[in-house]
């Protein structure tokens, strides 16, 4: 019995292998549209695309994110203007992406990779503007891109890549980011359930904490710096004069440990999800987002939460009070 259990494995394991290494071919005739490629994630997938031989549109939200982009990559990458919070913007690039597509082409892969972290502080000190601010770029953006773009896509029958993170899946980071995140999974999945029968797929990529601008220690610890000092002094003095500076080495610490510099395993998740002739529904991206989600995630919720709530990085209120 367990020789043919053993056998079921292995080809279980060999077909799963088989499919995976399989691609699509014909890169040469496809095109796609990136937004958030000004740096980080979406400007290295649009340079490992370009190499690979598909065409680009990459949309940047500044004139200097364009600019290095026409400098570092072939005639195939078109840059873009584009600011996702804004509808506007995004009809703009829509019409330049039509006149720059061959006639009755459409668009093979849209990556919504533009996104911001927010502020990484603690929910008492936030408003409902603080959380509108990053839901509009992070959820909202990618709705309306994908709304505005899914005609091109579906004329292809293409695929939607949709960057999450894994704080869709377990809160962490910040108030703002996992909300915003979490409602760009939910959006994700109806998308995909809604597209099943249209020819259009789409994916999610959920990566862990990766070495990117909107992961700088430094550029957090500085938006921690002026949202203390806009906090009431009856806020100021429940946190107690120790605990700025508790907090900060904290996030620090924190993002030194955990944060990987190899950010190709995000840009391969992308790649993989575009060129692959059966992508995956979801790419948990990192060892610490399948630690979360594999580890933390199937444990009881109170064992987790002393857990995870043991490592975050806001420090003891009853010491911070006296120090």
């Amino acid at each position: 019995m367990w020789l043919y259990v053993t056998i079921v494995i292995l080809l279980w394991l060999a077909n799963k292998w088989f499919r995976n290494k399989q691609r699509i071919g014909n890169y040469g005739n496809r095109y796609v549209v990136i937004t958030g490629c000004d740096s980080g994630f979406g400007h290295f997938l649009t340079k490992k695309l370009d190499v690979l031989g598909f065409h680009c549109f990459a949309g940047c939200l500044t004139e200097e994110g364009l600019v290095k982009l026409n400098r570092e990559t072939s005639s195939k990458v078109k840059p873009v203007i584009l600011d996702v919070s804004k509808t506007e913007s995004i009809e703009t690039a829509l019409e330049f992406v039509q006149l720059n597509l061959p006639q009755n082409t459409g668009i093979w892969g849209l990556v919504n990779n533009a996104g911001i972290s927010g502020p990484a502080v603690p929910v008492e000190w936030l408003n409902k503007t603080d959380y509108k601010s990053v839901f509009e770029i992070n959820t909202l953006g990618m709705i309306e891109t994908s709304r505005i773009f899914l005609p091109l896509v579906l004329k292809s029958k293409g695929r939607i890549v949709n960057i999450t993170s894994v704080a869709g899946r377990m809160a962490a980071l910040s108030g703002p980011y996992a909300v915003s995140k979490y409602a760009a999974e939910g959006y994700s999945d109806v998308l995909r359930c809604e597209l099943y029968k249209r020819g259009v797929t789409v994916h999610i990529i959920e990566p862990g904490c990766f070495k990117t601008r909107i992961t700088d220690p430094d550029v957090m610890c500085n938006a921690i710096d002026v949202y203390y000092d806009k906090l009431q002094m009856d806020i100021q003095s429940n946190f107690g004069p120790g605990f700025l500076k508790q907090y900060k080495e904290s996030v620090k610490k924190g993002l030194t440990i955990v944060a990987c510099p190899d950010i190709d395993h995000v840009i391969n998740a992308y790649v993989h999800a575009l060129t692959a002739k059966f992508p995956k529904h979801r790419y948990l991206v990192g060892w610490d987002a399948r630690f979360l989600v594999h580890v933390l995630g199937r444990l009881p919720e109170g064992v987790a939460d002393y857990i995870f709530g043991s490592s975050m990085p806001i420090p003891d209120l009853e010491k911070t009070k006296f120090d």
